[in-house]
């Protein structure tokens, strides 16, 4: 819900604040891609060091940080900052979603897996969905109240997306932490077996 709907938010910012088309406002969003790009290599190896919860807090303020310009952003807004916005949002998009993912399965057992991952599909689906629905609702309610200042309607959205965000920090604490390794095993012969 805090991960995805506000992407709707971003895409209808370009189109109806800033006048861009359908396919400008789409060409826009690709520093978030790039940020998500540049970060999952990095997310999925901390994760594995430190343990799911710190990188998916992590992720999720650098995610409310990369949407707080738009909550800030009237209609002649920088495509700068906006631009670098996009790149810290993406940036914290990938550790979510890989801490995320490993904390999901880390403790499943092989069995269970398939219905684990159909499972957690299912909920990211839901939330996506619920989150850009909402996100929608509040948009227009927003526009209902100040339909002659559509940029303040916009940044009551993105506030609520911010808030959103900031409430998915307390299931990610529920994360689970680093492994620690079994007894009479040192932290560098962790994960290598034994012939």
């Amino acid at each position: 819900m805090s991960v995805y709907g506000p992407l709707l938010l971003i895409a209808l910012y370009y189109q109806d604040l800033q006048g861009k088309s359908a396919v400008v406002a789409g060409l826009l969003l690709a520093p978030q891609g790039i940020g998500s790009l540049l970060t999952r290599n990095i997310a999925g190896k901390l994760t594995d060091r430190i343990g799911p919860r710190p990188v998916a807090v992590a992720g999720l303020v650098l995610t409310a940080a990369g949407t707080l310009a738009f909550a800030l952003a009237g209609p002649a807004a920088s495509e700068w900052l906006l631009g670098a916005s996009l790149l810290a949002r993406g940036a914290g998009l990938a550790p979510v979603t890989i801490a995320v993912g490993a904390g999901t399965y880390r403790d499943v057992p092989i069995p269970n897996v398939q219905d684990a991952s159909m499972t957690a599909r299912i909920i990211q689906q839901l939330g996506g969905s619920l989150g850009s629905a909402v996100l929608a609702a509040l948009l227009a309610a927003a526009l209902a109240s100040h339909h002659s200042a559509p940029a303040l309607a916009f940044d009551t959205a993105f506030r609520w997306a911010i808030a959103f965000t900031t409430a998915a920090l307390i299931p990610a604490v529920l994360l689970p932490a680093a492994k620690t390794p079994a007894a009479g095993q040192d932290t560098a012969t962790r994960g290598t077996t034994a012939s």
